[in-house]
């Protein structure tokens, strides 16, 4: 079973559909019991980080999250909320990723955007992708590069487009507005 977490404005209905057509089982949930009782976990794409954050907080999810030992893939913004902080708002995220996330450099250079990656270490998330597949970017914040950093893509600079860490995933991207390439990465993280 997989549980999408709800915190708020988030895509969780895409990213549904998207898990629909891999005929997975799945909820959308904010209840600790469904996140307990879920095999995986995914944090959607969200609005806004700060709203998120807080939300985490009031739905007492946050320190959950921190600590809990099932796999889970963020995407987008969720991506960003697995990072120890987000630097601009001198916001603490979920910390597990010891990195920080940032909007400095690329500020306006990002909003929505089709891009290739280039895979830089050995991930089963990124299984069967190839150098033709173009993944939907949109957004502005980022992760520079990192040692948990797989794939990378240019934008002004290089930036980590997914991150791995043990049984913990992120994606900058949206795999969910990716076409069949989306697809064949949450199948990947659905088949880990």
């Amino acid at each position: 079973m997989i549980t999408i977490i709800d915190y708020g404005k988030t895509n969780s209905n895409e990213i549904a559909e998207s898990i629909k057509k891999l005929s997975a089982e799945f909820v959308i949930s904010n209840k600790e019991t469904d996140i307990l009782n879920a095999d995986k976990l995914i944090l959607p794409d969200c609005e806004d980080i700060s709203s998120s954050i807080k939300k985490l907080h009031l739905l007492n999810l946050f320190s959950l999250l921190r600590i809990i030992k099932k796999p889970i893939l963020g995407i987008g913004t969720g991506m960003h909320l697995m990072t120890k902080s987000y630097k601009d708002l001198n916001a603490a995220c979920l910390g597990c990723f010891p990195v920080e996330c940032t909007t400095e450099k690329i500020q306006h250079d990002m909003v929505v955007r089709e891009l290739s990656i280039r895979i830089i270490k050995e991930t089963k998330l990124l299984k069967n992708i190839g150098e033709e597949d173009k993944f939907y970017f949109t957004g502005n914040c980022f992760i520079p590069l990192t040692e948990f950093t797989t794939s990378i893509t240019k934008i002004t600079e290089e930036i980590s487009v997914t991150i791995e860490k043990d049984y913990m995933f992120g994606v900058q991207f949206n795999p969910e507005k990716s076409g069949e390439a989306g697809i064949k990465v949450l199948r990947n993280f659905l088949g880990m």
